[in-house]
């Protein structure tokens, strides 16, 4: 028994000695102040409480992650890509830049057809000055309309089928300014309109009550003007 006793101190001694000798071997392994470190054991408790106070103190360390510092999202980025697209209703019309174009090219049709009509009206026909006036005007208007809104309408909706254009206009932005348009396509509408009436009148002019009644008042007023130079 008390040999068995000897071999187990020498044990225990050697085993004590070798703990020691590695513990003056390992270098010092202070961590870090903003290392995380894991250990098992009753320790764990204070390290996880040392790792909440270094997390704690790095989140003020780098003043460009704070929110107030980030730059504001770009203007011209819609919230709508982000989100889920809806359902595309069954025979809804989906009014982009496409669509828009469409609208453009049969007006710029219609408008240009109109005026060629109107250009070979007064080469084969010998209409008066004051016709001849109104079929100027109203191919002037549409051809100056063409040249100028339509063509930077058409810009507006190239701009719109571009993904990398700045700023892009969205879809409410080219129905806006498709209103406008309508308005100076209706005014030479009536115009051209007015034409073909006179065409259907064999270009005469048809007088008015109030023309015929301005005619009179120009008329007495000549009269009037001559009697006291005859005297």
């Amino acid at each position: 028994m008390s040999s068995r006793r000897d071999t187990d101190s020498d044990t225990q001694d050697a085993n004590d000695s070798s703990s020691k000798s590695s513990e003056r071997s390992l270098p010092d392994c202070t961590p870090h102040p903003n290392s995380i470190s894991i250990d098992a054991g009753p320790r764990q408790a204070p390290k996880i409480a040392q790792i909440k106070r270094n997390l704690s103190y790095g989140d003020n360390s780098d003043p460009a992650l704070e929110a107030s510092s980030l730059p504001p999202p770009d203007p011209w980025l819609e919230t709508s890509s982000s989100s889920p697209a809806e359902p595309a209703q069954p025979g809804a019309c989906r009014r982009d830049g496409y669509w828009f174009l469409k609208l453009l090219q049969a007006e710029t049709e219609r408008l240009e057809g109109w005026c060629c009509q109107m250009d070979k009206e007064t080469k084969e026909n010998n209409l008066s000055e004051e016709v001849l006036g109104k079929v100027l005007s109203a191919v002037g208007s549409a051809q100056l309309l063409m040249s100028q809104k339509f063509q930077q309408f058409r810009g507006l909706c190239e701009q719109n089928l571009n993904p990398d254009a700045n700023p892009r206009p969205t879809a409410q932005d080219l129905a806006g300014f498709w209103d406008l348009l309508q308005l100076s396509i209706e005014d030479i509408s009536m115009k051209f309109d007015e034409l073909y009436h006179l065409k259907a009148n064999s270009w005469q002019l048809v007088e008015t009550p109030e023309k015929r009644k301005v005619s009179m008042e120009q008329c007495g007023g000549e009269v009037q003007g001559q009697i006291p130079g005859r005297q």
